[in-house]
């Protein structure tokens, strides 16, 4: 049972958060979620790559977000393993995780920092959808997933500036277009991936995440050109790395706007306003929670912010 592999408190938070949808939550869980992959443009077309993998046993549904985004509804047990993916024509990453670099929306000849950077899963989105004709600033202050991060660079063609350093720290004095915070987190979301992935979850590891992620995404705020966009995601549905950090920043900030989160085909909630007795600002509504049991995902929750 799924409820086996969650530690009480997370199950008695999850359910004053969901009411009635808790049972649904829970259980969706104990679903197999289906791989998905990304198409590295760069090295392919969507049509070349669908023919491609079609002939060797794969059958594959176009997400509806974006082109080169597909479902595996069947097909090779280890999809890892196949050439394309060998030789970097494709990348396998779980579907709301592709969401985040959408709805930044980059475009060529911007610049664009990618905060937290590795493995490099979402830079190489950004790079598809830039084409490769962005000044694309990654960072990532670990020495191990850095070297991973430069080696996904190799393997798929990424033109990017990597850099060693924490984000927190980082100075800039240009400023970006586009920011994307794919912050840190208490990685609630990996349960339906990995059974151990909440044996080390607690309510105080949230609320210390929670006092990071608000400075990084002060920090990313104060590195946006005017008019520039930022997106924060989480892979947690934990309102005090979500929602409270919105508003954290709308109550730091002059000149934020949260906008609404548009995603073709994506079945998703509205952020909450009121949690234990808070009452956050209206405007965090704009965000959106992906929840596993309404769209068969990984728990995500995403915030797209214009500096005015």
């Amino acid at each position: 049972m799924a409820k086996e592999r969650f530690p009480k408190e997370y199950l008695d938070k999850y359910s004053s958060i969901l009411g009635s949808e808790f049972g649904r939550f829970i259980s969706s869980f104990e679903k197999k979620e289906k791989k998905a992959i990304w198409c590295n443009s760069l090295r392919t077309t969507p049509q070349e790559l669908c023919s491609e993998l079609t002939g060797r046993g794969f059958c594959l549904a176009p997400l509806e977000f974006s082109e080169n985004a597909f479902l595996i509804e069947s097909g090779p047990e280890r999809p890892g393993r196949d050439d394309a993916f060998m030789q970097g024509r494709f990348n396998l990453q779980e579907k709301a995780a592709m969401l985040p670099a959408i709805a930044l929306e980059p475009k060529p000849g911007e610049r664009i920092l990618d905060g937290f950077a590795a493995p490099g899963n979402k830079t190489l989105q950004l790079c598809c959808l830039c084409n490769n004709e962005a000044e694309i600033t990654c960072l990532e202050r670990d020495p191990v997933r850095i070297r991973t991060l430069q080696f996904n660079a190799r393997k798929f063609g990424m033109q990017i500036d990597a850099k060693k350093l924490d984000f927190l720290k980082f100075k800039d004095r240009e400023g970006f277009d586009r920011i994307l915070l794919d912050a840190p987190c208490s990685s609630e979301g990996l349960a339906r991936k990995r059974l151990d992935a909440l044996a080390e979850w607690s309510q105080r590891k949230v609320e210390n995440m929670s006092k990071r992620q608000k400075k990084a995404v002060v920090r990313g705020f104060d590195l946006l050109k005017s008019g520039g966009t930022l997106v924060y995601s989480t892979c947690s549905l934990s309102p005090e790395e979500d929602e409270e950090v919105i508003d954290h920043l709308l109550a730091s900030r002059d000149g934020v706007t949260v906008e609404r989160v548009k995603l073709a085909g994506v079945n998703a909630s509205k952020g909450i306003v009121q949690y234990q007795g808070k009452e956050f600002d209206s405007r965090v509504g704009n965000c959106v929670r992906l929840y596993p049991h309404e769209w068969d995902c990984q728990p995500f929750f995403i915030a797209k912010i214009q500096k005015g």
